[in-house]
């Protein structure tokens, strides 16, 4: 089924904006190419040029879903000609159920240290989101959260953490509970675990856990061995893709728009991508993303490599694809020596596969808020969204 194109959504206003003697904040604009490449180079990434820059603000309003050839907004803080603040945007669609709406993923928001203490966050974010009449955004940090509230974003819930064990031996021996926020377990349980991994006692029971269950995923894959799935450095074409998204969106309630151009754009052309595709007769029924452990770990999973479930998509109705998916991503991960799976979801639907591939549910730290001033749309609530966690970004942390 063919989608029309969403309609143009154009920006409101181009205007800068002085809240002190000092600060002033404005739409960036391709005259602040050489200030943004700058910033970049002291926040991100130090071979950030102007040139660089330009190409990819040209490169993103190709490219852009919303408003077609306009680069999507960035608002940037100035002191004087210096860049020292900025918040940036990412064309999207959304799906209610019923329909595409065009939209805009809020990403990047940083500030330089010495200008954390005052406004000039709150400018950024009440800026940039002003000008756009439907946006949405996953962030972890309390300030951030604190400063999207006060512009009139909604926050829907926290979206959940799975984490799947492949090495239970060494993930019971290695890792800490605190560092991953699980101290509200009982304090008799938390010192027990520490007698234990200093014993070596966790890494015997880890590893009798871990056995049981993969044996127990195994056993509740068993009738999906007839899918075809197969593992490949390239993403499935956009035909494919296009024609896959068109089947599963009608179980979805709310989610991007994951279709052809988004996963391919989104992930096509990154080497640390892996892309596992399922098929039924020759139809492509499903399809996930999985990020490859990165060599630098986090320093909460102390040298622990973790595979991330980055996106994934079948039709809610086949869980058969969904299980011969997560099979898959089980033996891709094992080969590519992770210690862990992780999935971030809030969907009911894929939750229950999860939990049947013996993911064990973990506090979440993303925090999904949307801000629609049309009232076009009624969301739904949390459970009923497919989000994952390569949306906006959010896979390049644990």
């Amino acid at each position: 089924m063919s989608v029309a194109p969403p309609p143009r959504v154009s920006l409101i206003r181009r205007h800068d904006f002085v809240p002190t003697a000092r600060i002033r904040i404005a739409l960036a604009g391709d005259d602040d190419v050489e200030a943004m490449a700058a910033f970049y180079r002291a926040i991100w990434t130090k071979d950030a040029t102007a040139e660089s820059v330009r190409a990819s603000r040209q490169r993103s309003a190709t490219e852009n879903v919303v408003a077609p050839g306009e680069p999507p907004p960035v608002v940037l803080a100035f002191e004087g000609d210096r860049v020292v603040g900025h918040w940036a945007s990412i064309p999207q669609r959304l799906w209610d159920g019923v329909a595409e709406w065009p939209t805009y993923w809020m990403n990047g928001l940083m500030v330089f240290p010495e200008f954390r203490n005052g406004l000039t966050a709150l400018l950024l974010v009440k800026e940039l989101s002003s000008l756009l009449p439907r946006s949405t955004t996953l962030t972890v940090l309390p300030v951030a959260r604190g400063l999207l509230s006060t512009v009139g974003y909604k926050e829907l819930g926290v979206v959940p953490n799975f984490v799947r064990p492949l090495r239970a031996a060494s993930l019971a021996q290695r890792l800490d509970l605190s560092e991953l926020g699980l101290t509200q377990r009982p304090g008799w349980f938390l010192a027990g675990v520490r007698v234990a991994q200093r014993t070596g006692l966790a890494s015997v029971i880890g590893g009798a856990v871990g056995a049981a269950a993969s044996l127990a995923a195994a056993v509740g894959r068993r009738a999906v061995t007839r899918l075809d799935a197969r593992l490949s450095d390239e993403a499935p074409s956009r035909a494919e893709l296009d024609e896959l998204w068109d089947r599963a969106r009608s179980g979805i309630a709310a989610s991007l728009v994951r279709d052809g151009f988004y996963l391919r754009s989104r992930f096509g052309a990154d080497p640390r991508y892996l892309f596992l595709s399922v098929y039924d007769a020759g139809h492509l029924e499903g399809v996930a993303v999985l990020l490859r452990p990165s060599e630098t770990s986090d320093p909460r999973l102390r040298g622990l490599r973790v595979a991330t479930i980055s996106d994934i998509l079948f039709p809610p109705a086949r869980a058969d694809a969904g299980l011969a998916l997560l099979g898959g991503i089980e033996r891709a991960a094992t080969a590519a020596a992770s210690d862990a799976i992780l999935c971030t979801t809030s969907n009911h639907a894929l939750i229950r596969l999860l939990k049947r591939q013996a993911y064990i549910r973990l506090p979440g730290n993303l925090h999904f808020f949307l801000r629609d001033t049309t009232n076009a749309v009624r969301w739904s609530d949390l459970p009923a969204w497919w989000l994952a966690r390569g949306d906006g970004g959010a896979d390049a942390v644990f």
